[in-house]
Order: C-alpha cells, then sequence, then structure tokens
C-alpha cells in the first residue's frame, strides 16, 4: 500500500510539475531544481537482501562552467527492500528533482540479475514509470563499487564514459543492449539477451564478453570465445 500510495504522489507531483511549465514556462529556478543524472548503476545486495541505487551527473568543464549538473551532486550509493524503494531514498537524499531524459546508461550489478525476481520487479517499476529512456545503453559488471571509484580518475563523467566505451565496442555482431530490449523480450520472452559484462580497472573500464541478462540461471561468455 505504501509504494501504491508513494507512486500515487510522484505521479500528481510530476503532473503538478508539467502543467506549471506549461502555464508559466521552464525558468531558470525551475531548472536549478532539477538535477539530470547521465548514469544509473543498480545492484543486489545478497547479504542484507537489499538493492542499491546510485546515479552519476557531469562534471564541471575546465573552462569555469559546467557541462550541465555537477558530479557534486552525487551522494553516496543508497539502498531500500526493492528498486523503487532505493531509488526514492537516492532521490530524497539529492533534494532535487532527478529527471532521467538525459540518461546515457543504466549497470546493472552480477548480484541483481542474477536475482531474478528482483530483475523484474526493477523492470516492472521501469515499465510503469517509464522515467528511463528507452534508448539507455544497459551493461552488467561484477563490481559496482570499483565501477563507481573509477569516475575520480576520468577527465569526463562515467555515465559519458561508458556511453563512449560501448560505442566504440559496437558492431554488426555486437549490438549493445539497450532498456527498451530488455522491457520488450520481459513481455515478449521469445529471444535470449546478451549484456556486455564490463570489468573495472582503477582508471578504465575493459569489455571481458558477455552474459546473458534475464534468464534463470547467467552464462558467460569470455571475448575470445
Amino acid at each position: 500500500m505504501n509504494k501504491v500510495r508513494g507512486r500515487i504522489r510522484k505521479m500528481f507531483f510530476c503532473v503538478g510539475m508539467g502543467l506549471a511549465v506549461l502555464l508559466t514556462g521552464c525558468s531558470k529556478t525551475e531548472l536549478e531544481e532539477r538535477c539530470f543524472p547521465l548514469l544509473v548503476v543498480v545492484d543486489y545486495k545478497t547479504d542484507s537482501q537489499e538493492v542499491t541505487f546510485c546515479a552519476g551527473f557531469p562534471k564541471s568543464d575546465n573552462s569555469g562552467g559546467s557541462t550541465g549538473q555537477t558530479t557534486e551532486l552525487q551522494v553516496a550509493t543508497v539502498s531500500g527492500t526493492d528498486f523503487e524503494e532505493s531509488q526514492t531514498n537516492y532521490e530524497e537524499d539529492l533534494n532535487k528533482i532527478a529527471d532521467y531524459n538525459h540518461l546515457k546508461v543504466l549497470v546493472l550489478g552480477e548480484n541483481l540479475i542474477k536475482n531474478l525476481g528482483t530483475y523484474n520487479e526493477m523492470l516492472d517499476v521501469l515499465a510503469d514509470t517509464e522515467e528511463f529512456p528507452r534508448n539507455t545503453y544497459v551493461c552488467v559488471v561484477k563490481d559496482t563499487e570499483a565501477l563507481l571509484k573509477i569516475d575520480a580518475n576520468l577527465p569526463q563523467d562515467l555515465g559519458t564514459y561508458l556511453e563512449e566505451f560501448l560505442n566504440n565496442h559496437e558492431n554488426s555482431e555486437k549490438r549493445i543492449l539497450t532498456l527498451g530490449d530488455l522491457l520488450d523480450e520481459k513481455e515478449n520472452q521469445l529471444l535470449t539477451l546478451y549484456a556486455l559484462h564490463l570489468l573495472p580497472e582503477e582508471t578504465h573500464v575493459r569489455w571481458d564478453g558477455y552474459c546473458t541478462i534475464g534468464t534463470e540461471k547467467i552464462y558467460f561468455y569470455k571475448e575470445n570465445e
């Protein structure tokens, strides 16, 4: 019941904000009240049986200006009993309205996709809210915490870095999965989907192969196989 009430409150809030923008236009103040995640990282803690949620934002440029909202907005990874609660908890810590229209990459932890029930619950929420763009790239990592630490060592934000990395590794034989692929397959249940599996290093990531996603058992295929 609390989840339903929370989703209803969020819906009315978004409708109210939309009407305000239509009636008054999008003022500078309204933009300052929003933040624009480029990256979302979701995982599952097997010990506490909680879902973790974290987002990444643009970095400031070297000219003293900004490419958008800066990484100073980013708060520590937040957890909840499920995806919806962890996302809500994270957004409350931001103290801003999270606008996901510019989201580039959704990173899923291995533990999350291995827990098929939790994974499917996440997709149900994303299909229902339609907050994340369907063309958002999706990849998988084993250690999401190690991935987030790379951000401090990159010249650009982690979301942009991963988007460029995935684009550079896509060809006719290696198509990058999108959120739309995951949502469609959950509905149709016709195909076996393969996500790029990445390994975080200290200053970069490397492509390690593929893993199945949305299946009862996860299968991994190394790069040279």
